[in-house]
C-alpha cells in the first residue's frame, strides 16, 4: 500500500494480505544481494531467530507475524504500528519535545520491555527513539533486533549456522565489542573495545534517549560520525538552558549516562530503575500496558496523520488509495 521506511539494504512497506485489505502488516523487504555483498546475514537471522522464537510473546516487541522469500529478497511480515516511532512523533511535538508526563509513560514502557529482553537473555544494543513504535493501543513496541546480543545463542536453523560461522571468523581477527548501534547512543565501554557487553550498555541509551525527548536533541553531537564517538569518550554535557526538566528527570539521566557500566541505576537490580522519583506517577508496573495511552498522530494507513509536516507529491490521495485496494481485490478475485 505505502512504503513507510528505508534502511541501507531494506524497506518497509504497509501491506495487506492476499483476500484480507483490512489486515494490514509492516513488511521488510530486504535485499539477498547486499546481504551477501555486505555480510549482513548474522544480522538477518539474529532478528528474525529471536522474534521468532524467545521473544515472540514479549509485550514490549514487535510481533514477527510471517516470513517468506523469492529470488532476489527476504520478506518478515510483523505487525503494523500506525503510531510510527517515537523520533517521528517528537519531531511533530510542539518545539520539538515532550512533556515530561508524556516521557515518563514512554520511557516506563521502554524499560519494561528492555528488561524483559534482559531475562531472556537478550541485550538489545541500539535502543533509539527510531526503535521504539507506536501500536494501535498507543503502546510501544521495541523492533529491529539485528544488532542484538543473544545470551543463549542456539543454532536453529541453516542460516544461523552460517551466521554463526562468520561471526565465529570475524570476532578472530577483533575484539568481541566491536561497534554497533549508533553513534549518538552507544556507551562509552563499546567504543572502549572491553571484553564483555552486558545489559548496561542498553541503560545507557535509555538516558541518551530520554535527554533526547526532553530536550529535542542528543548530549553528545559532533560534526561526524568519529567527533560523535569522541564527545561520548568525554562524557561531558549540559542541559539546554530552555529546555523545563524537573530535577528528578536531570537526576534519572545522570544516574544512567555514568562512566562505569556497572555504576549505571538499574545495572544491579531492576527495581532500582523503577523505584525511582522520576517515575513516581507510575505505580503499578504490571499493569502498564493496560493504562491510557497519550493521544499520538498516526503515521500509517488511510486518513492518516503522516502528511502533517511532510510534503510528499507522490503521496495518493484517500480516494486513490481506495481505488487501489479495491483494484487489487479485484485482481484477487479473478484468479
Amino acid at each position: 500500500m505505502d512504503t513507510i521506511g528505508e534502511g541501507s539494504y531494506s524497506s518497509v512497506r504497509e501491506v495487506f494480505l492476499g483476500r484480507r485489505p483490512n489486515e494490514r502488516y509492516a513488511l521488510k523487504v530486504m535485499d539477498k544481494g547486499h546481504i551477501v555483498r555486505e555480510e549482513k546475514a548474522r544480522y538477518v537471522s539474529m532478528e528474525r531467530t529471536l522474534l521468532a522464537g524467545r521473544l515472540r510473546d514479549a509485550p514490549g516487541v514487535v510481533r514477527l507475524m510471517f516470513t517468506f522469500q523469492d529470488t532476489y529478497s527476504l520478506y518478515m511480515g510483523f505487525e503494523l504500528c500506525p503510531g510510527g516511532d517515537l523520533y517521528w512523533q517528537l519531531k511533530r511535538s510542539d518545539g520539538g519535545v515532550m512533556p515530561e508526563d508524556k516521557v515518563v509513560f514512554y520511557m516506563s514502557e521502554v524499560i519494561a520491555a528492555t528488561q524483559e529482553c534482559h531475562t531472556r537473555g537478550v541485550i538489545h544494543r541500539d535502543i533509539k527513539p527510531e526503535n521504539i513504535l507506536i501500536d494501535s493501543s498507543g503502546h510501544v513496541k521495541l523492533c529491529d533486533f539485528g544488532s542484538a546480543l543473544d545470551l543463549q545463542h542456539e543454532v536453529t536453523s541453516a542460516l544461523t549456522a552460517i551466521a554463526a560461522h562468520a561471526t565465529k571468523r570475524q570476532n578472530e581477527k577483533k575484539r568481541c565489542a566491536s561497534f554497533v548501534g549508533t553513534a549518538e547512543y552507544v556507551a562509552p565501554e563499546i567504543l572502549e573495545g572491553c571484553e564483555e557487553t552486558t545489559l548496561a550498555v542498553d541503560l545507557w541509551s535509555i538516558g541518551i534517549m530520554t535527554f533526547q525527548l526532553l530536550t529535542g536533541s542528543v548530549p553528545f553531537k559532533g560534526s561526524t560520525e568519529y567527533l560523535t564517538m569522541q564527545e561520548v569518550l568525554k562524557g561531558t554535557y549540559e542541559y539546554p538552558s530552555a529546555a523545563k526538566i524537573s530535577s528528578a528527570a536531570k537526576d534519572f539521566i545522570d544516574k544512567l549516562l555514568v562512566r562505569d557500566p556497572k555504576h549505571r541505576l538499574g545495572f544491579e537490580s531492576e527495581s532500582a530503575i523503577r523505584n525511582h522519583s522520576f517515575f513516581s506517577s507510575v505505580g503499578d508496573w504490571s499493569t502498564l500496558r493496560a493504562r491510557d495511552a497519550p493521544h499520538v498522530l498516526t503515521a500509517t494507513g488511510v486518513d492518516s496523520d503522516s502528511t502533517v509536516t511532510d510534503i510528499d507529491e507522490d503521496t495518493d490521495t484517500d480516494d486513490e488509495w481506495r481505488a487501489r485496494v479495491n483494484a487489487a481485490t479485484a485482481a484477487l478475485d479473478a484468479l
